[in-house]
């Protein structure tokens, strides 16, 4: 194999590292960036603009479902190329119910079933819940103890370990066991069984003792819902079956489609079918499929409570626990926003499939988003709505006089994200990792804001007068980030215009296969570019290169002009192997000499 093919096909699934195990099967409302909506959306716009969103141009379907105003109704879009059949029966447009009722035979035989991803894992938190109301387990309950007999654990740190961390993901456990990455993470969650998970637990290497700072874990979600199993002898999905879908009625959501096989919309990653997952011990963090219809009874039930079908529960659910990736965390479920305009929200993201589920404590508003293409925008519908819950406004001030150099630099948060300022013709510019410049307008000193992104910022200093933090609150959530000592200059934000000359579709033939193909767009002014399996991200400038742009993972693009000056290739390098594809419609240039280590 050359040195140019092996580059396509790994290059072509690049992703940062340290989001593959979190986004295959959760991407939380702050994540990678994406392109804006043609109009902004809240809970109350028209399912079919909803429906829109959540789809975009992707082939596929979604499926919405929404509790407003005493009423639960669906919507499902349809976007199959020929040749790819729908469901039978098609059933399109709304379906209509009068109550919060599981839908009817004839409205159930229309919806599609989807894989739900992590959503699963909330269904793991309200067994856990309903486990500790019964009085069979305790939050706190080591699973050494737990496991005594079952599992021989070799590190007295895993056996320390407490189901309260594990529904939390503090539990200092990493994403996947054995820290693998890449393509190989759905193998393992695909493949893994209870033995596996098992005896990975009992050589897990675990040299810090929990709690930790919260750090997402599938891993950490399969051991909980595999003890708790162990624990009450039942199969998860049994248990599943029995103490929740069950009750609620919800007959369309399972972890074996069995009968119902037929009615799983196709399943795409972007323009390629996608493989079905279906998963054994990584079942309680990601298995279960749904109907976006099912996923609103299970939230209603959530929100109604001790009075509702769940009991008190319900409310253990949702009360916040420890804090994750700028907002609370309860049973699994994320929690954003003040006391007394909370939201609840899970996302989910598998091989060909993506899902949403919100909820709004003050307006007892639930919505359910899926979607059978794991490429879909759905993830920034979901970011809009939530933003619409929590709008800035905000009265702009003149910035003369404010000291705007003070400000520029790198701000971090852990180990996992990072923020960059940067100044460009006397406006601030912010960018968090994977995302986009965006300016932010002064409000006061030391404070500014983007009230069309519903994010706010404002810098501390220290007893120097020298800026030293930063907090960016949006969308419900606030991260506090410290400025990085010695993390380098900030990349600068593109001028207005510069970012045409690279934009439009680049092909790298493969031998036999489908061309990678690389899409270049732009948001705010700024580069985003997607590849054939792998959603948006933002590239910013090298710093005294032409034409050369980096990600925010060891990687970089080249773009190469022909005679005449105009863009007729670009070449990503990643680990030492390049891949090179040329822009539809252009006229053939060779590499430049630029684009060469």
């Amino acid at each position: 194999m050359s040195e140019s093919q092996s580059a396509g096909r790994r290059l072509l699934r690049l992703w940062p590292r340290r989001q593959w195990a979190t986004t295959l099967l959760c991407l939380v409302a702050v994540g990678p960036l994406s392109l804006p909506l043609a109009h902004a959306l809240d809970l109350s716009s028209p399912l079919p603009q909803l429906a829109a969103a959540a789809l975009g141009a992707e082939p596929g379907m979604a499926s919405v479902a929404r509790w407003r105003d005493g009423r639960l109704e669906s919507f499902t879009l349809r976007n199959l190329p020929a040749g790819r059949p729908g469901l039978t029966p098609p059933s399109p447009g709304p379906v209509v119910g009068a109550d919060a009722a599981p839908a009817s035979p004839a409205q159930q035989a229309g919806e599609p079933l989807y894989e739900i991803g992590s959503i699963s894992k909330v269904f793991t938190g309200l067994l856990l819940a309903q486990a500790v109301e019964a009085g069979e387990l305790q939050l706190d309950d080591k699973i050494g103890e737990l496991l005594r007999g079952q599992v021989e654990l070799g590190s007295q740190q895993v056996a320390a370990i407490t189901l309260r961390q594990l529904v939390t993901h503090t539990a200092c456990l990493p994403r996947q066991f054995g820290r693998v990455g890449g393509p190989r993470v759905a193998a393992q969650i695909t493949d893994t069984d209870r033995t596996a998970l098992w005896a990975a637990l009992a050589a897990e290497p675990l040299t810090r003792t929990p709690p930790c700072t919260a750090l997402y874990s599938n891993y950490g979600m399969a051991v909980l819902g595999e003890v708790i199993a162990h624990r009450l002898r039942l199969p998860w999905t049994e248990l599943v079956r029995r103490r929740i879908t069950e009750p609620l009625g919800m007959s369309d959501t399972l972890l074996v489609p069995g009968d119902k096989a037929s009615r799983l919309a196709p399943a795409y990653a972007g323009q390629e079918p996608a493989a079905l997952w279906t998963m054994a011990a990584f079942a309680p963090a990601g298995g279960l499929r749904g109907t976006a219809r099912d996923l609103v009874v299970f939230g209603r039930a959530l929100l109604q409570g001790r009075r509702g079908p769940l009991g008190v529960a319900a409310e253990r659910v949702l009360q916040p626990l420890a804090s994750m990736d700028g907002a609370g965390i309860g049973h699994a479920i994320f929690v954003l926003g003040p006391e007394d305009h909370r939201t609840w929200m899970h996302d989910g993201l598998t091989g060909g499939y993506r899902a949403l589920l919100l909820l709004s404590a003050d307006t007892g508003e639930v919505f359910a988003g899926l979607a059978s293409n794991r490429m879909a925008p759905l993830p920034r519908a979901g970011s809009e709505l939530v933003r619409a819950r929590y709008p800035v406004k905000a009265v702009a001030i003149p910035p003369t006089g404010l000291p705007m150099a003070d400000y520029a630099g790198v701000y971090g948060v852990g180990d996992d994200r990072r923020f960059e300022i940067a100044i460009a013709n006397g406006v601030l510019h912010a960018r968090s990792q994977a995302g986009v410049f965006q300016a932010y307008v002064p409000t006061a000193r030391d404070e500014f804001a983007r009230p069309g992104g519903g994010a706010r910022l404002s810098f501390s200093r220290d007893a120097q007068g020298r800026v030293e933090a930063m907090i960016l609150g949006q969308a419900g959530r606030s991260f506090r980030s410290v400025r990085a000592a010695q993390a380098g200059e900030p990349a600068r934000p593109l001028a207005a215009g510069e970012a045409t000359p690279f934009l439009g579709r680049y092909l790298a033939p493969r031998i036999g296969r489908s061309p990678v193909e690389f899409r270049v767009a732009e948001e705010a002014g700024q580069l985003i570019i997607r590849s054939s399996s792998v959603d948006w991200q933002a590239i910013v400038p090298v710093a005294g290169q032409i034409d050369r742009f980096r990600y925010d993972v060891p990687a970089w693009l080249q773009f190469e002009r022909d005679a005449d000056g105009r863009v007729g290739a670009l070449v990503l390098h990643e680990n030492g192997s390049t891949l090179r594809a040329t822009r539809e419609g252009a006229v053939p240039v060779a590499p430049a000499s630029a684009g060469r280590d």
